[in-house]
């Protein structure tokens, strides 16, 4: 997502909520600059997001990446129960909080899309937001969540993470999901047990209460973030090329999610 990372972000780390440990990435921390957390997707870590990261920080914004818990180098519990009770939103304002930050956008791909969504909703001080991979009507992903296909879907790649080897899984979404997972180091054990949570379907998703600007973009190949943008009231939308799971490096998209968070600010004078 965005151009590769021309200096290496800082990390560090913080106890979130319920203690669990998670990193994060420090791109600037100017206290002049306005604030952005950026959130990674499902089967990804913060890595992805650090040439946007320093982007943003060039056009002079305070620029943080976040791991998830059970991503990257943050803490990845095996229970489902530390995944319940929208655990993953509450961890973004956590972050927010131990940054000390007044307000921040957030800026988002996939399931980071959709903890944007709820961590809005939990009523985190977000003044924008972009959101990356979530397209389509809202109600969709909303009833494809509530219903017992989903549930079954997601035991079905739960014990694919969890099989001794890839080549046992029959179903293809879970075999390409363990697949991804394996390439980016993601602890697969973790993610069944989240998927085994039901956090998806837990109530805080719905987006179109949202009254913040939003910025929604999908790849050409993926559901229509017009659709996504329609449903809420102070949103626009862009279309990008790829699907979804690569319009993330289609250079349009870091282009437009740049633009919408720091049209207002020019690059700092060295």
């Amino acid at each position: 997502m965005g151009s590769p990372a021309t200096e290496r972000p800082q990390s560090r780390s913080f106890r979130s909520f319920d203690g669990i440990r998670l990193v994060y990435y420090v791109h600037a921390d100017d206290d002049n600059g306005d604030a952005v957390i950026l959130l990674h997707g499902l089967l990804s870590s913060a890595r992805a997001l650090h040439g946007l990261g320093n982007s943003l920080a060039a056009r002079g914004m305070r620029s943080f990446s976040l791991d998830l818990r059970a991503h990257g180098r943050s803490q990845a519990p095996r229970d489902p129960a530390a995944y319940r009770d929208q655990a993953m939103a509450r961890d973004v304002i956590a972050l927010g909080e131990h940054l000390g930050l007044a307000e921040y956008a957030l800026c988002a791909y996939g399931v980071g899309s959709e903890l944007t969504s709820r961590a809005v909703n939990l009523g985190a001080p977000v003044t924008r937001a972009v959101v990356c991979g979530w397209g389509g009507p809202p109600s969709d992903l909303l009833d494809e969540y509530a219903s017992e296909e989903w549930a079954r879907q997601a035991e079905r790649l739960a014990e694919g993470f969890e099989a001794d080897e890839p080549d046992t899984i029959e179903d293809r979404q879970a075999r390409a999901w363990r697949d991804a997972a394996d390439r980016g180091g993601v602890d697969r054990l973790a993610l069944a047990a989240r998927l085994r949570s039901g956090d998806s379907a837990e109530p805080g998703l719905d987006p179109r209460g949202i009254g913040i600007p939003v910025l929604a973009i999908c790849g050409a190949d993926d559901a229509s973030p017009h659709a996504f943008a329609e449903a809420l009231p102070n949103a626009t939308a862009v279309v990008v090329g790829g699907g979804h799971t690569t319009a993330g490096r289609d250079p349009a998209l870091a282009a437009a999610a740049i633009d919408f968070l720091a049209k207002d600010r020019a690059p700092p004078v060295c």
